[in-house]
């Protein structure tokens, strides 16, 4: 379920990348995924792993290397590594099915877990945004205020009431809806910066200190909100409302740079 039956496509969808997209994938990392892809499907899991890596160290971007290292790392075991990796794949390809399985099916091998306890609205908030990537959000955001822009200016300057009316208080719509799409997608990617509890066992504590009292501890693969940072510490929210201070190397930020 989670490679074998996607690597021959995924396989072609790059090839057509090289062939209409010059550049976009080259022709060694072709090369290399096709031998990631190999090593995955005669059992060399910890080979093909570490030939994801590469490619996404090479482009730190591609959903679809992305995907296929997370797929690698839960063969292996190493799950904080494999929920990084789809989260990661879903920031590049927010509406892709097949990552969004993989990465629950991630995520329900845990030992650790907590209750989402944030209000329904947070949640549906949260599930809305992760389909689009802040280029999207910003696009379309950009599309309707030109769109209200133009037909404005069509009204006022040649009395053609071109989408004015009831267009124009169905554009005013999607113009503030857009727009606070753009906004809140900017909070959530660079304000609130989730992450992912890269450790087996991370002490949570008081304050940003090695004297200060452990609170609680989390397993690996718990995503957690950053909400501040002090030197090599970071202060992390969990869905449940529990925060606390972890070193910086227990967790590693959601971000494609």
């Amino acid at each position: 379920m989670i490679l074998v039956r996607k690597s021959r496509f995924f396989l072609q969808v790059a090839v057509l990348w090289v062939l209409v997209f010059p550049g976009v994938v080259s022709a060694q990392n072709l090369s290399h995924f096709e031998e990631a892809n190999t090593c995955y499907r005669t059992g060399d899991f910890e080979k093909s792993a570490e030939l994801f890596e590469a490619l996404v160290r090479d482009e730190p971007g591609h959903p679809v290397f992305l995907y296929n290292l997370g797929n690698a790392y839960v063969r292996t075991g190493k799950l904080s590594q494999a929920i990084l990796a789809f989260e990661k794949a879903l920031l590049a390809s927010p509406r892709n099915t097949d990552v969004r399985q993989n990465l629950e099916y991630a995520r329900s091998l845990l030992e650790y877990r907590v209750d989402d306890d944030r209000n329904w609205y947070l949640k549906v908030t949260e599930v809305a945004l992760s389909y689009f990537t802040q280029l999207e959000a910003n696009f379309l955001a950009l599309v309707f205020l030109a769109l209200f822009l133009l037909a404005g200016s069509s009204y006022f300057i040649f009395k053609q009431p071109v989408f004015w009316g009831m267009g124009r208080k169905i554009l005013v719509v999607f113009v503030i809806a857009t727009g606070a799409l753009a906004g809140l997608k900017h909070v959530q990617v660079d304000m609130i910066r989730p992450a992912i509890i890269m450790a087996n066992e991370c002490n949570v504590r008081y304050g940003p200190s090695e004297h200060d009292q452990i609170a609680f501890k989390m397993g690996e693969g718990l995503k957690v909100f950053i909400m501040d940072r002090r030197a090599d510490w970071s202060r992390v929210l969990l869905t449940n409302g529990e925060n606390g201070w972890v070193h910086h190397e227990d967790i590693s930020e959601i971000t494609l740079t």
